[in-house]
């Protein structure tokens, strides 16, 4: 009986991680079945290689994350739902614009500060698949990119990490445990040992702001504005800024501190 009960926690901490990893590679063979078959009518089956299927997932790759977090949110807000855990309110003291705003800043600051480190330290000779996975994810157009890559995934990885995996860990540990070990993975689902290493990071300070705030809508502002400056830092001025290392990580780390006083100080769970 124990030992089931044992098996039963493990489940449910690593179910929603199952679910997505089985989600992505479904998508990605299927994506490939549908290329092998269309060069087989075209008569151009002998040129499929290894080689061509992974370019064709790669072109591919924005369309794929968008299909696979549009079902990732599906099954984990009906799961949430379920359990009476998809609480998406803003918890909140007076001023929710300005609560908004600083959790916006917020997630600017971070990728501001995470840029500059990675710049600063020249960190991307250390991956060869860290700038060929960005360039994947920031092909497809700017608009469906942000609606896909910025908004949609940001929001799907909300609901599965912090509100499935997390509060099933919760269950079973204390609070501050649950928030490294949700962030670990986090970390470890991006799969770069770059993307990995600031995603735990990221992890933290999203998991402690779920935890404080208890509302789902308030992580993903912060995530949805970190995966969205990719873009931000490309417009005019800005992306001139993001040729400064030094720049964006002295300037992150002091929006970072701020806003994230301000958030303390504003939020509250009951």
């Amino acid at each position: 009986m124990k030992q089931d009960n044992i098996i039963k926690k493990i489940w449910l901490c690593i179910y929603p991680l199952i679910f997505w990893a089985v989600n992505q590679f479904v998508a990605g063979f299927l994506f490939q079945l549908y290329f092998l078959i269309d060069m087989t009518n075209k008569g151009k089956v002998n040129l499929v290689t290894t080689q061509s299927l992974t370019e064709f997932t790669s072109e591919n790759i924005v369309l794929i994350l968008l299909i696979t977090s549009a079902i990732n949110i599906l099954f984990f807000a009906f799961m949430l739902k379920r359990n009476n855990k998809l609480n998406i309110g803003l918890n909140c003291e007076e001023g929710k614009i300005p609560y908004i705003i600083s959790l916006i800043i917020m997630g600017i600051s971070f990728f501001m500060f995470s840029s500059g480190i990675i710049d600063m330290f020249d960190l991307t000779k250390y991956s060869d698949s860290y700038d060929t996975i960005i360039n994947s994810l920031s092909s497809g157009g700017v608009i469906f990119n942000i609606i896909a890559v910025g908004i949609v995934a940001p929001v799907s990885e909300e609901l599965m990490i912090r509100g499935v995996i997390y509060n099933n860990l919760k269950k079973y540990i204390k609070p501050a445990l649950a928030v490294f070990i949700q962030a670990f993975l986090f970390g470890i689902m991006h799969m770069n040992i770059i993307q990995s290493t600031y995603a735990i990071f990221a992890g933290l300070i999203l998991g402690y702001i779920y935890e404080k705030s208890g509302s789902l809508l308030v992580s993903s502002i912060f995530h949805i504005s970190f995966n969205i400056s990719n873009h931000l830092f490309s417009i005019p001025l800005l992306s001139d800024i993001a040729e400064i290392p030094l720049l964006m990580l002295i300037t992150g780390v002091i929006l970072l501190i701020y806003t994230f006083k301000y958030f303390n100080k504003k939020s509250f769970y009951n």
